[in-house]
This record gives C-alpha cells, sequence and structure tokens, in this order.
C-alpha cells in the first residue's frame, strides 16, 4: 500500500480498499486493522512524495521515477535534459526537443539480438508537452515484446536521428551493432527517411501490409466508389488485385499493374482512373517499401493492438507525466515477466483459424509459382482473394 500510494495516483483510499481485498485477511487481522479512512489518512502523507504537474516538458524527474516499479534497477535510459544521462558520443547531434527514453538492460539486450524490429507512433497516450509515444518491438520466439518506449516532441527527423543515436552508443555498451534484417513500420515519411539514412544496407526496411491496403480503400472512400466496391464484383476484383501487387514478386508489379485496366471495359475503365491514377503516382515509385512477397511477417498490427491495451491500462488519454511513467514502471515489470515465461519454453498465442487456413494457401500458391506452376497473372489473382477480406 505504501508503495502504491507513493507512486501512483490512484485515490488513497482506494488504494487501501483493493489491498485489503487482495489481502484475504482472517476476522482477528481486521479487527485490528484501522478503517479505511485512518489508513487513507496514513498513505496521504506519503502521496506528498508525488511531484507537482509539470507546466512545460522542462522539468526535474526525481530518483524515484528513473528507477523500476520496485525502485532498484535503473529503467529510464535518456533524458535529453538531463547532463547526467546525456551521452557524450551523440556529438553534435542535439536533442530538437524533450525526448525520453525508458528500456531496461533486459529488453536492449533483447532489442540488440533482434533480427526483427517493429516501430509505431501512438499519439493518444502520450502526456501534455510531448507529441507522440514511440514504441519499438521485437519478436521473441513468436511472441511481441516491446523493448523500448521513448516520449518524443514531434515527427520530425531531426527527432528520430537523435533517437536512434541514443540507442546505436547503447548497443555500444553492450559490445553490440543495432542491425536488424528488417525494420515495419507504419506510414511516417519522417521516420522512413531517418531509417535509410542512419541504418545500414543489412537493414531491409519494410511498410505495414495493412496500412497499405487501409491506405488504398480510404483512397476508394474519399473518391466516393465506397457502394461501387461492394456492389460490383469486377470493381472489387480489380481494386483487391491492386491491393495483392504487394504479395506478389517485385520483378512482376509493372506488368501486372498494366494489365489490371485490360480487364475492363471503357467505361468501367473511366469510373477507376482516378485510382489508377492514384496508385500509379503514389505507390509505383517506392515499391521495395511496400512489396511484401514471401515475408511471414507482413504487418504491425500487433504493435496497434499493444498500442490499444497501453492505452486501455492507462485508463485516460493524454495521462499527466507521472501517471505516464509508473504505467511503464509497470508495463517493463510486466515484459521482464513476459520474456521469463518465454524463455522457460511459454508458447506464442495461436494464430485464428481463418488467419492459418489464408498462410496455409497463400504458402501453397507460392509453392505452386516456383514450381511455374501458375503464371503471375494467376497468383495475383487468387492473392487478391486474401485481402481486405472484411471489406
Amino acid at each position: 500500500m505504501k508503495k502504491r500510494a507513493a507512486t501512483e495516483l490512484v485515490s488513497v483510499k482506494q488504494i487501501a480498499e483493493q489491498e485489503m481485498r487482495k489481502a484475504l485477511l482472517t476476522g482477528e487481522a481486521l479487527a485490528a486493522l484501522p478503517g479505511t479512512n485512518a489508513i487513507g489518512m496514513i498513505l496521504h502523507h506519503r502521496r506528498k512524495r508525488i511531484p507537482p504537474l509539470p507546466k512545460s516538458s522542462s522539468f526535474l524527474i526525481p530518483d524515484l521515477y528513473t528507477r523500476d516499479y520496485n525502485n532498484i534497477e535503473r529503467f529510464l535510459l535518456h533524458d535529453s535534459d538531463d547532463s547526467k544521462l546525456e551521452v557524450n558520443e551523440l556529438g553534435s547531434v542535439r536533442s530538437p526537443g524533450r525526448i525520453l527514453v525508458w528500456a531496461s538492460d533486459i529488453q536492449l539486450k533483447l532489442l540488440f539480438n533482434s533480427e526483427k524490429l517493429y516501430m509505431d507512433g501512438t499519439f493518444a497516450t502520450s502526456p501534455p508537452d510531448f507529441d507522440q509515444v514511440f514504441i519499438i518491438q521485437s519478436i521473441l520466439h513468436g511472441t511481441c515484446v516491446p523493448v523500448v518506449y521513448a516520449l518524443l516532441p514531434d515527427r520530425k527527423a531531426a527527432t528520430y536521428i537523435h533517437l536512434f543515436n541514443i540507442l546505436f552508443v547503447a548497443a555500444k555498451t553492450f559490445n553490440k551493432r543495432l542491425e536488424p534484417s528488417l525494420i515495419m513500420t507504419d506510414f511516417e515519411p519522417g521516420l522512413e527517411k531517418v531509417i535509410r539514412l542512419e541504418f545500414t544496407e543489412k537493414t531491409v526496411q519494410k511498410r505495414c501490409f495493412f496500412h497499405f491496403t487501409q491506405s488504398i480503400y480510404r483512397h476508394v472512400q474519399s473518391l466516393g466508389l465506397s457502394s461501387v466496391y461492394l456492389n460490383n464484383i469486377m470493381f472489387r476484383s480489380v481494386i483487391r488485385q491492386l491491393m495483392a501487387l504487394a504479395l506478389v514478386p517485385e520483378e512482376f508489379v509493372p506488368l501486372l499493374f498494366s494489365n489490371l485496366a485490360q480487364e475492363l471495359d471503357d467505361s468501367e475503365r473511366d469510373e477507376l482512373s482516378a485510382i489508377f491514377k492514384y496508385f500509379a503516382d503514389y505507390w509505383m515509385c517506392p515499391m521495395p517499401m511496400w512489396n511484401v512477397y514471401k515475408i511471414s511477417d507482413r504487418t504491425n498490427n500487433f504493435c496497434e493492438g499493444y498500442n490499444n491495451r497501453f492505452t486501455t491500462r492507462l485508463n485516460k488519454k493524454h495521462p499527466n507525466i507521472w501517471i505516464f511513467i509508473n504505467a511503464i514502471q509497470k508495463e517493463i515489470q510486466t515484459v521482464h515477466h513476459l520474456i521469463f515465461q518465454i524463455n522457460c519454453g511459454m508458447k506464442p498465442r495461436t494464430k485464428r483459424p481463418k488467419s492459418k487456413i489464408a498462410d496455409q494457401r497463400m504458402k501453397e500458391l507460392y509453392e505452386r509459382f516456383d514450381k511455374k506452376q501458375i503464371d503471375p497473372q494467376e497468383l495475383l489473382k487468387e492473392l487478391s482473394f486474401f485481402v481486405a477480406s472484411g471489406k
């Protein structure tokens, strides 16, 4: 109770009631225990240890909020406002604003040994005076694990450069390099540019396939073609094949794209001309970014799923900084437990039967294509049945 009162902003009376329920006290213990009001008064004095709410992004972080939930180990990796945590090796790369980065040593070891990283920003949970919560996740034996949490002031390239340089320097302390084979992101131009600049050619960058299909469908909606998509089988087939272009070998994409219009008559082609122009203008240049041919993990949806769970745990949007840091302390403790369980043999969550069937059939289609049993056009057509199935 004392620790929760000192670190959490739940009402002290509520904390006392919750802990008394969890304790399963005997009748004798309850008889001797002060009432919740009296306990609340005792805890209220500890609550005074919580610092006042900052009025800007410039504030001091007490030691209590730089260590883990048990107040033992460091978990604040970097604070751009704290000279003790400033990294000399960053040289001329100065922080464009307040940047806070949290990662325990256990998380960092997993980060630097990871082949695949998934990056996503969330905005609803950022405290006042910060733009986003940026989370990096890894895959450990098939399970998604958060390895870095960062509060960023904006979405500018300079901010992402500073963040990655913090992690590059941290890698040196472990005699490691931050050099994953794959980084998957959503559609954040500033982030994508920095990844290309800061990481070596060993790191391939991909956009999330789910976000790719969603972007195309949103454009269909913006053109007022939703009802046509839903009611016209030919139109729906063509648009789904546009989405499925991400699933075929990159070298066949230009020809397959040009062939799609040939499936339509003149009036249908005119009605979909805006969609074809949009795809040609916006997607045909950065093909390597969105082409996920034979990539097993094609989306970073689990990142968004985690972000949603994290938002639920905070129980409010844009919490104050102390509530947020306390939530990170708890999350990292939970992550440590998860890593331990995975290393002890815990299996990853099984996919839904529908997803399993789709994966198996796509794998079979790729094998047929490799054996030249089907051509690129047939591959595209068949793969299109596995995209945007909820539309």
